[in-house]
């Protein structure tokens, strides 16, 4: 598989991973409060969360990079680094 592929894959899946995130978080406000110590890995104090619609852009956004990224810096080790 070559890059360019792996990094359009990772795309599709990080984005309907963050949308159904988003869509979860916003259903169910009353969760929130007790699982992000567990997804977050620490104590949070309360928590303002804004769900509007800039947020939800902005996020897709950072996260599709955030993944770009880290797939092309994978394909990239992968193809310089041979066994």
């Amino acid at each position: 598989m070559n890059t360019t592929r792996a990094i359009k894959i990772g795309l599709a899946w990080i984005n309907i991973t963050y949308i159904l995130c988003y869509v979860i978080w916003g259903l169910l406000p009353i969760a929130r409060p007790s699982v992000l110590p567990y997804i977050l890995h620490l104590n949070v104090g309360p928590v303002e969360t804004i769900f509007t619609f800039g947020n939800f852009i902005g996020g897709l956004v950072l996260w599709n990079v955030i993944t770009g990224a880290g797939i092309w810096f994978v394909g990239f080790l992968a193809k310089y680094i041979k066994n």
